[in-house]
């Protein structure tokens, strides 16, 4: 027996980039930001491409963080034209196609202190959509018992968000691991599938799933389409949510399926009309303030952002300044780019650019005093944090469950946001950013 799935995930809806953004711009008037749009035009076209398949798929199925909020960052709710995008698409979808969906519950969208979940009253309003959630897997674990949907040619076991640290607090770690072996087995001989939100990083992806022998797991959280191992992958994210996806491919992955075979997956990439730049530049030893953003300018020409406003192709840029000159300091640096943004961002500036966002790493003195400019500091007060974090492990000791490279980037990214570093909070997603 054969099936065939589409597999996407990490949609986001809601996604509000604030930093750096210019005012006054609408993807719909007086109802979306032009670049929150962005990922409601990314959902839709992700089902309508998933609609013209030809052979159809049996199901869809997302792997988790359908909206952006709540979560650790922001825990108020998705805006409402979120929930209305999920609604309207996903009901035209399974009404022309009569194609089911599934859409589990990740980190985002999920209410960490509520016994409530925002995919239930999703489900109530869409004929047709399953969802999987925190409270649905709680339940299952505590009643004994497996979640799985079952469709026509297909059984998929859900495994919603769970936070290793929850699991750990409250002593479930080997009670998890027992729940999946014992009551998440493939009980018929046609495709299985699992699917999943969490990563190796922060460890809420769970080994054991890789042992019950399904022939596909559909993963989620990790923002890259990417293989994990040869039945199992990552769709990624749609839209570029942070800059370092600036050069990932985006998309959605089909999937067919064999019982006991490895599965065929074929990458669908989008295309995207809206630059993101993600670039360094680098200091000169005898640069100024004023000839860091004459060099900025010459940069955005080059790269043909100096040009007339276009709503539907305005570049999204970070810029991560790198080096250091001893002729200007931090804060007369940070003055100039502020000015060049505001100039960059303005009415009528003459660069079509929709977003202007930058960080600094300068690797020199700074001639400013420090005890007067606190908030810029932006060097180490140590030499090599993370060789030294480690030194430091070595005097301890440590629980041998814990893991040693994921507790040193979480005291060197902390140290990179109490510095400056890094540009606005310490979340779990701060610690899977790449460098750019």
């Amino acid at each position: 027996m054969s099936a065939r799935i589409a597999h996407i995930s990490d949609t986001h809806l809601g996604s509000r980039p604030r930093d750096g953004v210019r005012h006054n711009i609408w993807g719909q008037e007086m109802r979306t930001q032009l670049l929150e749009n962005d990922f409601y035009e990314r959902f839709a076209e992700l089902f309508d491409k998933i609609a013209g398949l030809d052979p159809p798929v049996d199901v869809v199925i997302h792997s988790g963080d359908l909206y952006n909020s709540p979560w650790e960052g922001n825990p108020s709710q998705p805006p409402v034209v979120a929930q209305e995008i999920a609604i309207s698409v996903l009901q035209n979808f399974i009404k022309k196609t009569r194609i089911p969906v599934l859409i589990l519950e990740g980190n985002h969208g999920l209410y960490r202190l509520l016994e409530v979940s925002l995919l239930d009253g999703l489900k109530l309003a869409v004929p047709g959509l399953d969802v999987a959630t925190q409270q649905d897997i709680k339940a299952a674990i505590r009643e004994e018992r497996p979640l799985v949907y079952s469709y026509k040619n297909l059984d998929v076991f859900c495994f919603p968000f769970i936070d290793h640290a929850v699991l750990r607090s409250s002593d479930m770690i080997t009670k998890f691991d027992d729940w999946i072996t014992s009551q998440q087995k493939r009980e018929r001989l046609r495709p299985a599938i699992g699917v999943a939100h969490g990563m190796d990083l922060d460890k809420t992806l769970h080994n054991a799933i890789f042992s019950m022998n399904y022939d596909y797991i559909a993963l989620g959280h990790d923002h890259k389409q990417r293989k994990q191992s040869s039945n199992a992958w990552y769709a990624g994210c749609p839209e570029r949510w942070r800059f370092d996806e600036s050069t990932h491919d985006k998309g959605f992955l089909v999937v067919d399926l064999k019982a006991g075979k490895e599965p065929l997956v074929t990458p669908h990439i989008l295309e995207f009309v809206r630059p993101v730049l993600n670039e360094k530049l680098t200091f000169a030893e005898d640069d100024t303030a004023d000839s860091l953003t004459a060099r900025l300018h010459t940069w955005f020409s080059e790269k043909g952002l100096v040009a007339e406003w276009d709503a539907k192709t305005a570049a999204r840029v970070r810029i991560v300044f790198e080096g250091g000159s001893h002729l200007v300091s931090s804060f007369d640096l940070g003055i100039a780019l502020e000015n060049f943004r505001l100039k960059v961002l303005s009415q009528d500036s003459g660069y079509n650019v929709a977003q202007f966002v930058w960080s600094t790493r300068q690797t020199v003195d700074s001639e400013y005093v420090a005890a007067s400019y606190p908030e810029i500091e932006s060097e180490y007060l140590i030499e090599d944090p993370e060789n030294d974090f480690r030194d430091y492990l070595d005097t301890l000791d440590i629980d041998k469950s814990l893991d040693l490279d994921t507790l040193t980037k979480i005291a060197v990214t902390s140290l990179e946001f109490s510095v400056g570093k890094k540009d606005g909070k310490m979340t779990s997603e701060s610690l899977m950013e790449e460098d750019p």
